[in-house]
């Protein structure tokens, strides 16, 4: 099959990462109290469970992005919206937490290849010298899965009931996500393509050298794991926080909802300053916005305005490292 052009690549896996993200990452905040109620469990359980998901898609990382390189993006993004999709469909019929487990088992197994790490690979492949840009167009797709998804959620769950919310969830995994990949993830380096290296944008300096780059590669994975696990956190729990503010339920969703606008906005500002700034520039505003957050939380005196503002802060940091995962390898490794 030969490849897609880049632009309909960016908007079909776009609405895969909207997808994604929202019946995956961000299925806890919304339906973890009403599985919780449903299989008379603990909600701790019900979040240990998708905590055990996460640590599966940490353990297969190297593993999926081996399978990347040997089968190509499109056969194993595709199959993992399969694994998704069953997983979701498994969950939708627990009566206790065996269940739960087994169905994060197999979503974590396939999170690092259905989300952003299997997108921008296929876009790096795809898109090659231009592969910055194209990842900052996807991520504008991604950041609205929040925005999406907890609405729809909370409709979805009070409507009909979780079991059918996760039942129309691993629905979507398959239409449109499982045959939107199959077209569109995948195609091998375009000629002339001067490789990862332009990626990087000339602003970055080229690729480091080899002991720099080692050094630069272990700080980078340290940054990314201890991010990851606040934003894992922030995923399950950000609508209870908005709740302790002393919001009710419904404006609770709302106002987390505006997360997904701080990132696409923060995304849009990163993209018309792409060519004068690094992504090692870029990394820097991206950490320091998250403590940033957490003091106007704690300090400021309760209120809808501190916990827009606490949101807001929270998802332009978030958005904007979203970035630097796809870009900061291009700029150390180049091709």
């Amino acid at each position: 099959m030969s490849a897609p052009p880049v632009g309909a690549a960016i908007a079909a896996l776009g609405v895969t990462q909207i997808v994604g993200w929202g019946t995956t990452h961000y299925l806890p905040a919304i339906l973890a109290d009403s599985i919780a109620e449903g299989i008379g469990a603990s909600p701790t359980l019900v979040l240990g469970s998708f905590s055990w998901g996460l640590l599966i898609a940490g353990a297969s990382a190297r593993a999926s992005g081996r399978l990347m390189d040997r089968y190509r993006a499109r056969r194993v993004m595709t199959i993992a919206s399969l694994l998704v999709a069953l997983g979701l469909l498994v969950m939708s019929f627990a009566h206790g937490g065996a269940l739960l487990f087994v169905g994060w088992t197999l979503i974590g197994l396939a999170m690092r290849s259905v989300l952003y790490d299997g997108a921008f690979a296929a876009l790096t492949v795809l898109a090659g010298h231009r592969a910055r840009r194209a990842i900052s167009l996807l991520t504008l797709f991604g950041g609205l899965a929040s925005t999406v998804f907890w609405p729809i959620g909370g409709w979805l769950d009070a409507t009909f009931g979780w079991r059918a919310t996760l039942q129309v969830y691993a629905l979507l995994n398959l239409v449109p996500c499982a045959l939107l990949h199959a077209r569109f993830a995948g195609g091998t380096r375009r000629r002339g393509d001067a490789g990862m290296a332009h990626a990087a944008d000339a602003s970055a300096g080229g690729p480091l050298d080899a002991q720099r780059a080692l050094r630069a590669l272990r700080l980078a994975t340290l940054a990314f794991t201890l991010y990851a696990f606040v934003q894992s956190a922030m995923a399950a729990h950000l609508v209870r926080l908005l709740a302790d503010f002393g919001f009710g339920a419904a404006v609770a969703v709302s106002a987390a909802s505006l997360m997904g606008v701080a990132q696409v906005l923060a995304r849009i500002a990163e993209m018309a300053l792409q060519r004068r700034l690094s992504p090692f520039a870029v990394a820097v505003p991206s950490v320091a916005l998250l403590p940033l957050a957490f003091a106007v939380a704690l300090l400021l005196p309760t209120s809808p305005i501190a916990a827009s503002l606490f949101v807001l802060l929270y998802g332009c940091g978030n958005g904007l490292m979203t970035i630097v995962r796809g870009a900061l390898p291009l700029a150390i490794f180049g091709s």
